[in-house]
């Protein structure tokens, strides 16, 4: 094959587009990868030799690499890219605010690490055919063993857990979630003396220190967290895994029923021009956003996609909504341990019972803000919370842009949410700076699994219908909202499809 032919192009290298990209390797399938930001600079990466990263943002690159690009009714010409190295991409729209991540390792680098399945115990029950609990098991228990996911234990126990602080609270208690729920954290074995450590691919990085508070939202230089660059990508070098960093889709063509079925058309902003790649076989894990965006643009702009009825239909916020509570807590320094510091839940008769997350603001010390607006943050938590809203929403394009249409009147969990947490600020007497209006990082949806006569888009092997070979990995496919953080879904989801095709091609 030449080089602008292989087997399977991954769109993505998020959780969903890493792990198949990974376990199609490894099976023996050639790959590309391409994924639209840069690697960013980690102990990890170092020791991997990637020559080209970019720092998160610190400092005064706060104002400069935090925000990669933003899309606004208000800016009449479309999306506006800020920094193609930009960690942040930021969607403003009818009824909803959406943030994305961009760079090598996706949202697993902005994530809080915590690795659970969702709300309902019966989520992939009926949905479509082959597809259910009992078979999506096995690809949730890979997910956990690959990424070391696990507990903390009595000795290596974080700071500003909700068991701690509210055991004996007369107005909140700890939320005991009511499936397992783990962490994505190199835990240190003795935390008064995090050490570096080498992977079996021989990737260093360091277990976390509970001291800096530097591995939340703005990611982790130690390589504390468990990102999917460290724990997928870098064993899938040694078995041909291709990654081109920079280089982001901009159409899928399907130009042959055999062979090389695809044409990926993308702009590589390292040598600022466009090109193409063909392949028999297309996997889009570029996060729901960027995969809806994609596919929509292929289908509707570009015609070089067609039929997928269903697109678009279907969007869900997960219920999230984001604040601050201003606990300014005397003698409390909660950027120590890790960013998720357990949810908690009012006491007494409050109704509904809504579990509201606590993490802790991210390397607080970098901020280029006077000390006392620091310090202030240190003292206090944003909080948010997720559930089941009304999957209703709907993404298309309007004037070459990507539009959600979602009305959160729809969906009473927002308004539920939102009264808890104002309810949370007078039991404390500490104020909680939030927005009733949605504003999610876990969108979800847009082009479901289930069957085709049902409103599916792909099935349950993650192929969609009536274009094989085109498959998605993502979020994009949840058939309804977790209602809890959804990596551990996305890696599953993501296992389960990989599993399904080398399965398949082997076979043939």
């Amino acid at each position: 094959m030449s080089q602008d032919q292989t087997d399977a192009v991954v769109i993505g290298s998020g959780f969903g587009g890493s792990i198949t990209a990974a376990r199609l390797a490894e099976s023996g399938v050639k790959v590309t990868l391409i994924e639209r930001g840069p690697w960013w600079d980690t102990v990890p990466t170092r020791s991997m030799g990637i020559e080209n990263r970019t720092p998160f943002p610190r400092g005064l690159r706060l104002f400069t690499h935090s925000v990669r690009s933003a899309s606004h009714p208000l800016l009449p010409w479309g999306p506006t890219l800020f920094n193609r190295k930009g960690l942040f991409e930021l969607y403003f729209s009818k009824g909803m605010e959406i943030v994305c991540s961009s760079g090598v390792g996706g949202g697993s680098h902005v994530y809080s690490a915590v690795h659970r399945r969702p709300a309902a115990p019966d989520y992939w029950d009926g949905r479509c055919e082959d597809l259910d609990e009992a078979s999506m098991a096995a690809h949730y228990q890979s997910f956990i063993e690959r990424m070391g996911s696990t507990k903390p234990g009595s000795e290596n126990r974080p700071p500003h857990t909700a068991q701690a602080i509210y055991h004996n609270d007369p107005e909140f208690e700890a939320a005991v979630p009511s499936v397992d729920v783990r962490t994505g954290f190199l835990l240190p074995q003795n935390r008064e003396s995090p050490r570096l450590t080498t992977t079996i691919a021989g990737v260093q990085r360091w277990e976390t220190d509970y001291e800096t508070g530097d591995h939340g939202f703005l990611g982790a230089p130690s390589g504390s967290k468990s990102s999917v660059d460290i724990i997928y990508l870098a064993p899938a070098f040694s078995k041909g895994l291709v990654v081109r960093d920079l280089c982001e889709a901009v159409a899928i063509e399907r130009i042959a029923e055999t062979g090389m079925r695809f044409e990926v058309r993308f702009f590589d902003h390292n040598v600022r021009q466009q090109q193409t790649i063909q392949a028999a076989n297309v996997f889009v894990g570029a996060g729901t956003m960027n995969t809806l965006r994609l596919l929509l643009q292929s289908r509707d702009t570009y015609g070089g996609l067609s039929g997928m009825p269903h697109l678009g239909q279907r969007f869900s916020g997960n219920g999230d909504i984001r604040g601050f509570w201003d606990l300014n807590a005397e003698g409390r320094d909660f950027t120590q341990g890790i960013p998720s510091k357990g949810a908690i839940l009012l006491r007494g008769n409050w109704q509904p019972k809504l579990a509201i997350g606590r993490n802790s603001m991210p390397s607080v010390d970098a901020y280029p803000v006077p000390k006392f607006i620091r310090e202030r943050l240190k003292r206090g938590l944003v909080v948010s919370g997720m559930g089941a809203d009304a999957m209703d929403g709907v993404a298309s394009l309007r004037n070459g842009r990507l539009d959600i249409h979602f009305d959160p009147d729809n969906s009473p969990i927002y308004k539920q949410i939102f009264e808890t947490m104002q309810e949370m600020a007078r039991r404390s007497g500490r104020k909680i700076y939030a927005n009733p209006r949605p504003s999610t990082v876990h969108p979800m949806g847009g082009a479901c699994v289930g069957r085709r006569n049902q409103g599916g888009v792909v099935g349950s092997d993650g192929q969609v219908y009536d274009i094989p070979g085109l498959y998605i990995v993502d979020a994009a496919v949840f058939p309804a909202p977790t209602a809890a953080p959804p990596t551990m879904s996305i890696g599953a989801w993501a296992e389960n499809v990989s599993s399904r095709f080398t399965d398949l091609s082997f076979a043939e």
